[in-house]
């Protein structure tokens, strides 16, 4: 990631959103070393002068566009939800129409270990997702368990980003490990409930 300059031009919500969209895009298909104000800018059709009206630096994109991300992901979760079961389908069905935020993600958390700007953004994207999953879970009707929490969430990011990296071609794996995952959440479920029903007898 390097730096640039030039002036704004762009009405500020056009300008900002122009840039988080393409910041998820640019770094999905070429990588987060392929970031830099340049090519964002390029990819955005913006001026550099717009992209430091709007940002301070290259990390504060990469923090809106986590953000963006997340918000995406919530519309999914918010969705009607009779089971536990339905709460991984939604989340996973969220990255697969999406494939460029799981793509997104996993540049900046592999660009993470090197960078501590961005391991903490990684974190606070991962302290959302669980968030997320627990408001759903709640919603639902199941208490949010950390564990529970955990496995849906681990789940999901693991089969999308499969998916992300094997291409459209790997859609029937993918078809076989919800439902697989989906079985097995359900026997999770099950035994949650039990486990629920001995320590309150």
């Amino acid at each position: 990631m390097t730096v640039g300059g030039e002036g704004a031009r762009l009405p500020y919500g056009e300008g900002r959103q122009a840039l988080v969209e393409a910041a998820i895009r640019l770094v999905a298909r070429d990588g987060l070393a392929k970031l830099t104000y340049r090519s964002l800018t390029a990819e955005a059709g913006v001026s550099q002068g717009s992209l430091r009206h709007h940002f301070p630096n290259l990390v504060g994109v990469l923090e809106a566009a986590l953000e963006h991300c997340i918000e995406i992901t919530h519309t999914y979760l918010r969705q009607r939800s009779e089971s536990l079961e339905d709460i991984f389908a939604h989340l996973v069905d969220s990255l697969q129409e999406h494939p460029e935020i799981p793509a997104f993600q996993a540049e900046v958390f592999l660009g993470a270990r090197h960078e501590p700007e961005l391991q903490e953004l990684a974190r606070r994207n991962q302290r959302a997702y669980r968030e997320r999953a627990c408001d759903a879970l709640a919603a639902s009707g199941v208490r949010p368990d950390d564990e529970l929490v955990d496995v849906i969430v681990a789940l999901a990011e693991g089969i999308v980003y499969q998916r992300v990296v094997f291409g459209a071609s790997y859609a029937p794996v993918t078809k076989s490990q919800v439902a697989g995952s989906r079985r097995m959440l359900s026997a999770l479920r099950s035994s949650f409930v039990e486990t629920s029903g001995e320590r309150q007898g």
